[in-house]
């Protein structure tokens, strides 16, 4: 399981791409809470995101993916 919040620049691709080939769920903080979207847009650009959620978002988000996953 991988999640991008806020930040800048794109160094976190490279750590969810790995993450991916491993069959991870990434999540991305939507663009609506970031303070800065650029880690998150990077992600979502490349593809990897599973989901895309608001910050309010990110636990259950966690939460059900663990749950589906077991």
């Amino acid at each position: 399981l991988g999640v991008v919040m806020t930040g800048m620049g794109s160094d976190g691709t490279k750590g969810m791409k790995e993450l991916k080939r491993l069959e991870a769920f990434a999540i991305a903080e939507s663009e609506e809470t970031c303070v800065v979207y650029g880690m998150p847009r990077s992600i979502v650009d490349a593809g990897l995101a599973d989901r895309v959620v608001p910050l309010g978002e990110i636990g259950r988000t966690i939460v059900e993916c663990v749950m589906r996953r077991g």
